[in-house]
């Protein structure tokens, strides 16, 4: 895994900020029948799309993200709340096991976190959405 170091300050002014601000336009954008029943099986739905949408966006916007994750094969949705428990509550270090915002490829587990943060509620909800996007994209075969 290939690492750039940036200012924190940087990186919620402009790659967090935007992304977000994307995703807020999107919330009402309707999404595959068969991932909306994932994303309201969480304790918060709204949160769980949030972390959706921004995995739809990193797809989008970064050609890294689009990299294949062999791990995730096999994997159905309901998978994606059990990943996203063992990811720490703190901001992720990249050498971290635990910390499954990290394997995904993309901006990484420090942008994800920031993400979660400025979304609002519980970090892992809105992790479990961005892993339903992930765990699409592996059963679509991209």
């Amino acid at each position: 895994m290939e690492l750039i170091s940036v200012r924190t300050e940087v990186v919620l002014e402009t790659l967090v900020g935007s992304i977000a601000d994307a995703v807020a336009e999107r919330m009402g954008k309707p999404l595959d029948a068969g991932v909306e029943p994932a994303l309201a099986a969480t304790p918060d739905p709204r949160l769980a799309r949030m972390g959706y949408l921004a995995r739809e966006l990193e797809v989008e916007r970064f050609e890294r993200a689009r990299a294949p994750m062999p791990w995730l094969a096999g994997l159905g949705y309901d998978a994606a709340s059990e990943l996203a428990a063992g990811e720490p509550s703190e901001r992720p270090e990249p050498g971290d096991d635990r910390a499954v915002s990290w394997k995904v490829p993309g901006p990484g587990g420090h942008v994800r976190h920031y993400l979660a943060l400025r979304a609002g509620g519980e970090k892992r909800v809105w992790l479990t959405g961005f892993l339903v996007h992930c765990i699409q994209e592996t059963l679509s075969g991209r």
